[in-house]
């Protein structure tokens, strides 16, 4: 619930920046707050429709990345995937890209906010 909120708290800070605006990530909160902001924004939906994000342990993703599945919320009493796609948040910029190989966690194209 804590990191919920934080990730909430952070949407809002993130949604009074600039869309060009990159920073640093040093956590894989901070990284799912920055992934859910832009990804929800290309899509031009809320960010409350994604629920939360599926993290994979930074030993066992990419180096200078987070990793992670943004997973949407289930309207439905039964649901299917809930998969919003996979991500990789750069450490060193904040910028999200597509995850295009999750078997390597090849990194493809970058996730530009509200295009």
């Amino acid at each position: 619930m804590l990191i919920r909120l934080a990730n909430i708290v952070g949407l809002i800070v993130l949604s009074s920046a600039s869309c060009t605006t990159t920073q640093p990530v040093s956590s894989a909160e901070a990284a799912c707050t920055v992934a859910t902001a832009r990804v929800t924004a290309q899509r031009h939906l809320p960010t409350s429709h994604a629920a939360f994000c599926d993290d994979i342990p930074e030993t066992d993703g990419r180096d200078g990345y987070y990793v992670t599945a943004l997973r949407a919320h289930c309207p439905e009493e039964l649901c299917g995937s809930t998969n919003m796609g996979w991500f990789a948040v750069q450490k060193a910029t904040g910028e999200v890209f597509e995850v295009d190989d999750v078997s390597d966690w090849k990194v493809g194209r970058r996730v530009a906010e509200g295009s």
